[in-house]
């Protein structure tokens, strides 16, 4: 295999971090019609208010995730799939046929969904997004089409297919009765609503950065689902025999190379999320996505090891940080109060999660504490109350970590000392023209105390005594700037939570 081709990340991202929100759009349009009793059919039928309570919350970005073009293949395998039927009536007891709506990742097209309006719905309601300083994210699904986008019978050749010489009948584990392999990741069995494309295809690429420019017209940003799928070493390895019977070669360059490059030749300011997993993070940041899923972080946290979340942190490069996008669940994850064990253990995971640089990803149902999935196929979840504490949590939360020091600040990561009593505990701080926030967070069942050392406390109007605001609290305590710079700022931080400090 050949090395991959690299280049130095360029972005026009925060030095700090952005917050986005992201919504399931036809579940969530269906849920408002109920909030609003009164159908909710296209995206200019949305009440704006949304929108800008959203914004309001200090959130720079939505993603309105599922907006393009279904299939009724697809359809009709979610309504009829004897595992996924099953799988309904486990997160949503007396589901019925109407709440199967397809999953959104077996795109036909990538014009809009007609269930949601038409065109100009997206472009009309993009304008108004940016003019209350909003930007649009939405989805691009490179890895494979729809079995029943047009491509499977007029450029059968744009897929992965059979082996020459492969007796009929194919595999249909593998393969459609056409023979093109249903799309995969190379693990984990195949994706029977999809069709796998061909990446060592130079008109297939081709083709794909074309469909990659049409998402680009409508959005500010791209979320590019399983992006690291495509990278040329993963990709020969997951179907090394079906390209090598039809004579693929392995291109000279990655495809995300080319493609970013073009896209943001024509629009320079987009952004690009790339789903990815361990580990392949640093490799999509170096093919020029400007954000990239941090899911370790999320996967470390719920181990409980503070040992190992504060190794995961403090052994990156803050370029590394900065561009990877920390969540605490998302349409794949499960719920966090579900995956951290309680709504407050998730809240504790949350303030690590997002006080940390890069893309603070939010998930609809987070700000609740709601433990139910809302299944990718699905309409609706089962219904439960919101945990009016975590509701308030998040409220305060989302107006700290909105402020510009956290945006555009400098991170730093700090030492926390006290060994017997501070082994559950991490810190940081932000600094930002005159503004200095500490972060003191505990994620374990038990206190921690600790000196963190702030060499940048400085006395005020010459008086020594200064004083430190924890945000979370509202709490203002009165401390010696001289011994915080000398022996450090002791704190105490409760069970599942932390401070944040303003000094």
């Amino acid at each position: 295999m050949t090395s991959l081709v690299t280049k130095k990340v360029s972005s026009t991202v925060p030095a700090g971090g952005m917050m986005m929100y992201e919504v399931s759009t036809r579940p969530w349009m269906y849920n408002l019609s109920i909030t609003y009793n009164t159908p909710i059919n296209t995206l200019s039928d949305i009440p704006f208010e949304e929108f800008e309570n959203i914004k309001s919350m200090g959130f720079d970005m939505i993603w309105m995730m599922g907006v393009w073009e279904l299939g009724e293949y697809g359809l009709n395998y979610d309504q009829t799939n004897g595992a996924l039927l099953q799988h309904y009536a486990q997160v949503l007891p007396g589901y019925t046929q109407a709440d199967i709506i397809g999953s959104p990742y077996a795109v036909t097209n990538y014009s809009v969904n007609a269930q949601i309006g038409l065109e100009q719905d997206l472009i009309e309601l993009r304008k108004k997004l940016n003019a209350i300083g909003l930007l649009l994210m939405l989805d691009f699904v490179p890895n494979h089409t729809a079995v029943d986008a047009e491509w499977t019978t007029t450029e059968i050749d744009y897929y992965i297919r059979a082996p020459q010489g492969t007796p009929t009948p194919y595999d249909n584990n593998t393969y459609l009765p056409n023979g093109i392999a249903y799309g995969s990741a190379g693990w984990g069995g195949s994706w029977y609503d999809t069709a796998q494309l061909n990446y060592w295809n130079p008109n297939c690429i081709k083709a794909r950065i074309q469909q990659l420019l049409t998402v680009a017209s409508f959005a500010d940003a791209i979320r590019c689902d399983m992006a690291y799928l495509l990278l040329n070493s993963l990709f020969g390895s997951n179907w090394e025999t079906q390209l090598q019977s039809w004579g693929f070669q392995q291109p000279t360059q990655e495809f995300w190379t080319v493609a970013i490059d073009i896209v943001k030749q024509e629009y320079p300011d987009i952004i690009f999320l790339a789903e990815v997993y361990h580990p392949y993070e640093e490799n999509l940041q170096q093919v020029g996505f400007d954000y990239t899923y941090d899911k370790m972080l999320h996967d470390i946290l719920n181990g409980g090891d503070m040992n190992a979340v504060r190794g995961w942190i403090s052994g990156h490069s803050k370029q590394f940080t900065t561009h990877s996008a920390h969540f605490i669940s998302n349409h794949d994850e499960p719920r966090g109060a579900n995956f951290f064990g309680s709504w407050w253990r998730s809240d504790a995971a949350a303030l690590i999660t997002y006080t940390l640089p890069g893309l603070r990803f939010f998930w609809w149902g987070d700000f609740q504490g709601y433990s139910n999935q809302l299944d990718v196929h699905l309409r609706r979840e089962q219904s439960e109350p919101a945990i009016s504490d975590a509701m308030a949590f998040y409220q305060t939360l989302t107006s700290i970590v909105s402020d510009p020091v956290f945006k555009n600040g400098e991170f730093t990561y700090l030492n926390c000392t006290n060994d017997q009593e501070s082994w559950n505990l991490v810190a940081y701080k932000w600094t930002y023209q005159n503004e200095r926030r500490l972060c003191v967070l505990n994620f374990s069942d038990q206190q921690g105390t600790g000196n963190i050392i702030l060499d940048d406390a400085e006395p005020i109007n010459g008086n020594d005594t200064i004083p430190v605001t924890d945000l979370l609290s509202n709490t203002t305590y009165y401390r010696s700037s001289e011994q915080m710079r000398t022996t450090g700022l002791y704190v105490i931080i409760n069970s599942w939570y932390g401070q944040i400090f303003k000094y």
